[in-house]
């Protein structure tokens, strides 16, 4: 099914001012987030970690934990048995059993009358530890001889098929090839061959809100769970196999989030949270602090890629060969990914027509905090090396850096490096606009100023879910859906799309979040989805509901048949000169007997079958200091191709947020590992992100196309345009003081190192 077109009718709608939905409770303070939930005789959950990154547990004492007033339970691996969680692969210990393999892993859990309790009984907890060999770096874990993390992973759950890894210290591999087999022979081709490695650190999301939960037991067996986690039915069947209660009787709510930026699709304390609750028979309740969510749960994965780019000496890449690896950590259970690849690592050459390439990613076991996804997963890295070795070539060449680009450009008909089409791509039209708007080799800089350009694409996210449309006797229309606002708009943009296609005043579209016992199944949030999937579905239940509404409005009111429209919150009979009604007289006599529902449905899988993603470019400028190695940010601009904008405030707030987080991911973020394995940035005065005092003047310039997967040809824009901030402040720092950056972030200190190094020659 082709996308709804965007008719007049239905773009005025879009061009009224919007409203978010949740925004009076988010302002006034009403909206009730996990951790401020409570219930009738809720008990407090504290966790003791493990300060080791690799030792076997020789034994543990709970005993004095156990005598302090206010304790409930205390429970250890041995206590609950061998339990593994994940999202696909279930790898990581519940609470762990015989070794711990990363500082930060929950060894055993606490329920008490108060916080305080909880914490003074952790600290009572005598365990002895008999260290291992540490493995800190992907590369490490896959050399002769490295200690194995998961000599068992072949008994572990695994929901994405057969696994099947190289080295028992993979999580996941792949390898692509395309055009000629012999790379050695495509290379051989080429007038000049071009060398680099890149590596880019851990980061944490930099959500608002940390971790927390509550989970009941009912007195019927069931669950009730109060969570962060953006995927509540990934999260309902996950605690299904963990624990062996039926999903049927397992109910996830998951309707205030606060902030995710990819962090919040994975569990770390619900599961023990669960087991202290069947302990007790009371409802318990787990909030992590900063500190631990530093410390042990999801960040970014740190990752390091070599790349080798063949090519003319016209500029024209004729092959291309790369091996990214990724540091998994510990476990892999923070991945949904089938395959437990980070497949953005082979998109280091994704704007480009390339013939021939090679390209493996390996994700390695280590021991150190387990990682996850975060705003376009493993992007960055991909984005850094392919960009800064484009432009590498270009300087060498002596070819301007926009134009090789354009050279080697995706157009309509080519294929990409694993050989993918792409409908109708705009690589060429974001270049030209960028070239355009920046008055491209004009005017020429002051000393120690450089431009850097950087171009990518980004795809949206894919899935199936559902949306209930109800018409009540009072004229509203309620809409029920289970996918979590985790501040993206979710509910604005389901109200916004239905009132379009029934032609209906927004205000009369209820929307409302439901449990995992109430909507019905959705992927969650996340992967830029949510306008795709839940866009169409909401389209294809407004366009039944309103056939239905104009066939039922013809039989109770009389009318002829087939004459029925529903216009302007009115019902009409043909051309409304004759007849017509108010929306609220017609719903009364329709809805008498009982809401009227119709459930709308989308499967990408199914109706989407074209590979469509956002183009952009980007041109930052930056002033850097030769003395002290400091890079200041002075302008940016970035060219991106849109599809119809549905909501336009929040369209533009998605942009400029990709940029500032990209701003902040690429000077300052770095959640720094010690030789031991062990994070050493244990707060946010450490581990530093982006205030408005950091952020810098940012120019959009939209290039709008009808042709994308959601509604009315949208595009994804969430994660659209933050990696690309990268490799144009490095390129940059090039263009400015003639030192190349690798390494990330972008720090005085590394610049002043590259300063001195290229003084002194080496």
């Amino acid at each position: 099914m082709t996308a709804l077109p965007l008719t007049p009718e239905i773009s005025r709608v879009f061009d009224e001012p919007e409203y978010r939905i949740e925004g009076p409770l988010k302002v006034s303070g009403r909206a009730r987030y996990a951790a401020d939930v409570t219930a009738p005789g809720a008990l407090w959950a504290k966790f003791l970690s493990s300060p080791r990154p690799h030792a076997r547990i020789v034994s543990i004492d709970t005993t004095a934990a156990k005598a302090v007033p206010g304790v409930h339970a205390v429970l250890t691996g041995d206590d609950i048995g061998r339990k593994r969680f994940g999202r696909m692969l279930f790898d990581w210990p519940v609470l762990a059993f015989d070794r711990v393999i990363f500082a930060g892993q929950r060894v055993a859990a606490v329920a008490a009358e108060t916080k305080d309790a909880a914490d003074e009984a952790v600290k009572l907890i005598e365990i002895e530890y008999e260290d291992l060999p540490v493995i800190v770096d992907p590369e490490d874990a896959l050399k002769e001889g490295a200690p194995l993390l998961h000599p068992d992973s072949a008994s572990y759950t695994y929901l994405g098929g057969e696994r099947t890894v190289p080295h028992p210290n993979l999580q996941g591999y792949e390898l692509f090839q395309k055009g000629d087999p012999d790379i050695e022979h495509a290379f051989a081709q080429a007038d000049r061959v071009f060398e680099d490695v890149y590596e880019t650190p851990r980061q944490h999301q930099g959500y608002i809100e940390p971790h927390a939960c509550m989970v009941w037991i009912r007195d019927d067996g069931s669950v009730y769970v109060r969570s962060t986690n953006k995927g509540p039915f990934g999260l309902r069947r996950q605690l299904s196999i963990v624990t062996g209660v039926p999903q049927e009787m397992i109910d996830v709510d998951s309707r205030f989030i606060g902030g995710d930026f990819g962090g919040k699709g994975n569990s770390i304390d619900e599961w023990a949270t669960y087991f202290l609750a069947t302990a007790t028979g009371r409802p318990v309740k787990a909030v992590m602090s900063y500190a631990e969510e530093l410390a042990g749960v999801n960040p970014r994965h740190m990752a390091r890629i070599y790349t080798r780019t063949g090519v003319m000496n016209d500029g024209r890449i004729v092959a291309f060969e790369s091996r990214a690896y990724y540091n998994g950590g510990a476990c892999a259970g923070a991945k949904p990914q089938a395959g437990l690849v980070v497949g953005t690592g082979f998109g280091t050459m994704q704007v480009y027509n390339v013939p021939n390439t090679r390209m493996e990613v390996f994700v390695s076991y280590t021991n150190t905090v387990p990682c996850g996804n975060m705003r376009a997963p493993g992007v960055p890295v991909a984005a850094l090396a392919g960009e800064e070795q484009i432009d590498h070539i270009a300087r060498e060449l002596g070819i301007d850096p926009i134009e090789i680009r354009l050279k080697n450009a995706l157009r309509e008909g080519d294929h990409g490096p694993k050989g993918e089409e792409l409908r109708n791509p705009q690589a060429v039209a974001v270049l030209e606009a960028l070239k355009r708007e920046v008055r491209w080799g004009e005017r020429p800089l002051p000393p120690n100023h450089g431009r850097g350009i950087a171009l990518r694409h980004r795809e949206g996210g894919e899935g199936k879910t559902e949306i209930v449309l109800r018409l009540m006797p009072d004229g509203q229309i309620d809409a029920l859906y289970g996918t979590p606002d985790q501040g993206s708009g979710s509910a604005t943009l389901v109200r916004r799309i239905a009132a379009a296609i029934l032609t209906v005043d927004p205000n009369r579209i209820a929307v409302r979040y439901g449990t995992t016992g109430e909507a019905k199944p959705d992927p969650g949030a996340g992967a830029s989805r949510v306008t795709h999937v839940m866009g169409r579905a909401t389209i294809n239940g407004s366009l039944r509901m309103k056939d239905k509404l104009e066939e039922l409005a013809a039989e109770v009111m009389g009318w002829p048949a087939g004459e029925v429209h529903l216009q302007d919150d009115h019902f009409i009979v043909g051309d409304g000169s004759a007849e017509s009604a108010s929306f609220e007289q017609v719903a009364d006599r329709i809805a008498r007997g009982g809401p009227i529902e119709i459930v709308g449905q989308y499967d990408s899988s199914v109706e989407h079958t074209t590979e469509d993603t956002s183009f952009y470019a980007y041109m930052i400028e930056v002033e850097v200091d030769p003395e002290t190695g400091h890079v200041r940010p002075i302008e940016a601009v970035m060219t991106v191709d849109v599809g119809p904008i549905i909501n336009p405030v929040a369209h533009q707030g998605q942009l400029d947020g990709s940029f500032v987080y990209g701003l902040g991911n690429t000077m300052m973020e770095e959640l720094e590992i010690d030789d031991e394995g062990k994070v050493s940035t244990l707060s946010l005065g450490e581990y530093k992100m982006p205030t408005q005092m950091d952020t810098i003047p940012l120019r959009t310039v939209l290039i709008p196309t009808e042709i994308g997967p959601g509604p009315f040809g949208a595009k994804a824009v969430g994660e659209t345009v933050n990696a690309g901030v990268h490799p144009a402040i490095a390129n940059a720092v090039r263009d400015a003081i003639g030192v190349r950056i690798k390494t990330f972030p972008i720090t005085s200190e590394r610049v002043y190192r590259a300063i001195q190094e290229k003084k002194s020659g080496a």
